[in-house]
């Protein structure tokens, strides 16, 4: 049976044609046009692989990532070469590859996410935590809820009124766990319910200060 390859890209062109490029390398590919629809194909399609572009209009590739009920292999396609959202693609488990990329290094690409998997390949290290308990960060200019937690970032819900755009590093402290870091945002943007949430890479953190905080993301759920 052919491998199911979900396509999120709002440019039809682009859609278009990443279909039919993998319909004629023998893959069954389907498209979404949307963060939502694509959000919803995950669901019902349960694919095995994921290509998302970087930006869908108010929404970012990478939350789609994050909001897969099932880790899945995934690539982010993007025309924006920019090293800390390469990084929390990586965080996420996620190959980031930048456009204009040519059809053979895709599919070779493709190729290679799809190989098999043994168990002791799998990483632990990014594997994000659902916080299903009330924990909660100040943040330089805001408070926020935390989503979730892993041992390189943290995604969080903004409390308070806070500018359009978050700074591009800030602090993060979580009083009750006596633990601050340093963080850089990744990437920042609106819910339906019109709250902020935001995406934060772990950044210039010290032995102590990692220890710390990988004691707190094993201690989570």
């Amino acid at each position: 049976m052919a491998s199911k390859i979900l396509i999120v890209e709002d440019d039809n062109a682009n859609r278009v044609g990443l279909v039919q490029l993998l319909h004629g390398a023998g893959y069954d590919a389907i498209g979404a046009a949307t963060f939502e629809q694509g959000r919803q194909l995950l669901i019902a399609e349960n694919p095995d692989l994921l290509i998302t572009d970087l930006r869908l209009e108010e929404f970012n590739g990478l939350q789609l990532i994050i909001t897969r009920l099932h880790s899945i292999p995934a690539i982010v396609i993007t025309g924006f070469a920019d090293r800390i959202l390469e990084m929390e693609a990586k965080h996420l488990g996620a190959d980031y590859l930048v456009k204009p990329f040519s059809p053979s290094a895709l599919l070779t690409l493709i190729a290679e996410k799809l190989k098999p998997r043994v168990m002791f390949e799998i990483e632990r290290r990014w594997t994000r935590k659902r916080v299903t308990e009330g924990l909660f960060a100040q943040l330089e200019t805001a408070r926020a809820r935390v989503i979730d937690v892993s041992y390189g970032g943290l995604r969080l819900e903004l409390q308070d009124d806070v500018p359009a755009t978050l700074p591009s590093a800030f602090d993060v402290t979580l009083p009750t766990k006596d633990v601050a870091v340093h963080v850089e945002l990744v990437w920042q943007s609106k819910t339906e319910e019109g709250n902020w949430l935001c995406g934060a890479a772990l950044s210039h953190i010290d032995t102590v200060t990692a220890q710390a905080w990988h004691g707190l993301v094993d201690a989570v759920g």
